[in-house]
Parts: C-alpha cells; structure tokens; sequence
C-alpha cells in the first residue's frame, strides 16, 4: 500500500528542490543586473535633466559647450558658481583647453541669474548624487560584463555583454534562448511590431534589440534586413555554443560578421 504521507513529502522535497536549482541557475543574477541596470539608466537621466534645467537658470552656456552628462556634472559639482570658472579649475574635471577658455569666456558674459549660498548647495547635492548613482551603474556594467563572460563567452564576444545580456532577460532563461531558432532572436524586443505585422498585413520588422549591435549599424539601411539575419544566426550558434558546447567558435564567427558588414556596407 502506497504510504500518502510519505509520496507527499517526496513531492515537496522535489519541488523545493526544482525551485531552488531555477533560482541558482546562472543566467538569474544576470537578469537581475541588466534590470537594475536599466532602472539606473532611467534615473541617472532623470536627475541630469532636473539639473541641468535648474543649473541652466545661473549658466544655460555651459551646456552648449559641454555636451557629456558625467562632464557637465563635475563641473556644477565642483565650480559650480559662475565665478570659479577658469581655465586653470575647468581643466582638472574637463581636459580640454579650448573648450575651457570658452567656457570661462562664457562664464563673465552669461545671462544667468546669481546664486545665493542656499541654491548652490542644493544644486550641488543633486549633482553629486547624480554622479554617484552614474558611479554605480558602471560599477554594475562591469559586474554584468564579468558574469557574461565567464558564462557565456561566445554570445559575449560576439553580440556584445549589455546586448546579450538583455537577449538573454527577453528570452527569460538560457534554456529558452538556446532553443530559439535564429529568426525568433531576430525580432526579439519587436514583438508589437510583429503582432501589428500579423494583425494588420503591415511590414514585417526586420530587427529588434539586435539592432543595437554595432556592425547593424554600419550597414546600408537597405542592407540591415540580410544582416539583421546574419547576425541572428551567429547569434543563436554562439549561445548554442554556449549552452550545449564549450567550444570558443568567437574569432571566427566574428571575423565572418565583419566581413558580411564590410560587403553590406
């Protein structure tokens, strides 16, 4: 006779066992990462607009010269009254002479209003918690990079760890990305595109998220479909590779890639 108690706990262990073996699996801290990383991405750029539009009320020209987030940033922080701006000061968060010499120019001739003592430290917080933050994420980027590499090196070197990493979250799990057929990898990160394209008879999309590969961009833009494909399926031998093999196929399907570009271009 069939112990039922015993068969339950049995079950139970099982399942337990079976959720925690998903929840270690490699592929999960990855996910979470390229998540995180996106949020703080959102953010970062949130704040740099909040400061730069109040920033822009005492020295709008700075932004015209100054056109990199992080640079403009370490100025307000560290300068940041009209006043302290000079060559010598602007050159040790902004190394480029030219522009510095600009900048101080701009700086005795600006429109902007004063600052009292009060709006400059608040000004200045925000700046400093806005590079912070942009501190952390590419703190976090070198995590992702690392995590991509040491477990899936093919798809790394060959898509790129951010681009991977983020096929890798769309498909939800390596197991499922492995088992795409190229042409699904395609179009991942299209799919309303595709489910308009299926509804309505509109174009079908040639790319999604693939097109953030550098090498789609270079191509023709009456060229990006065919190389759109070419990447897709390197892309799926490499994970498959990955998944399955072992084996570094890297070099070579690179090389393939950048010739395929080089004749597409």
């Amino acid at each position: 006779m069939v112990n039922i108690e015993s068969l339950r706990k049995k079950v139970i262990e099982k399942t337990k066992m079976q959720i925690k073996e998903r929840l270690a699996g490699k592929e999960v801290h990855i996910i979470k990462a390229v998540n995180t990383l996106e949020d703080l991405d959102l953010v970062f750029n949130m704040l740099f607009e909040d400061v730069r539009d109040w920033y822009s009320l005492h020295f709008p020209e700075l932004f015209r010269l100054v056109k990199e987030p992080e640079k403009s940033l370490a100025l307000i922080a560290n300068l940041t009254l009209r006043k302290k701006f000079v060559k010598e000061e602007i050159v040790k968060y902004y190394a480029n002479e030219e522009v510095a010499a600009e900048l101080e120019k701009k700086a005795k001739e600006s429109t902007g209003a004063d600052l009292n003592e009060e709006q400059a430290k608040v000004i200045i917080q925000l700046a400093e918690k806005a590079l912070e933050l942009k501190k952390y994420r590419d703190m976090l980027a070198g995590f992702i990079e690392k995590e991509m590499q040491s477990k899936l090196p093919n798809l790394t070197k060959i898509a790129g760890p951010l681009l991977g990493a983020r096929l890798l979250r769309e498909a939800k799990s390596l197991q499922k990305l492995a088992f795409m057929p190229s042409s699904t990898i395609q179009v991942i990160g299209a799919e309303k595109a595709l489910f308009k394209h299926l509804r309505k008879g509109t174009k079908p999309p040639k790319h999604g998220i693939i097109f953030q590969h550098p090498l789609l961009r270079k191509v023709k833009r009456e060229n990006r479909g065919k190389m759109a494909r070419a990447l897709a399926n390197k892309i799926s031998l490499a994970i498959k590779e990955d998944y399955f093999g072992k084996k570094d196929i890297s070099d070579k399907v690179v090389r393939e890639l950048e010739e395929k570009a080089r004749l597409l271009s």
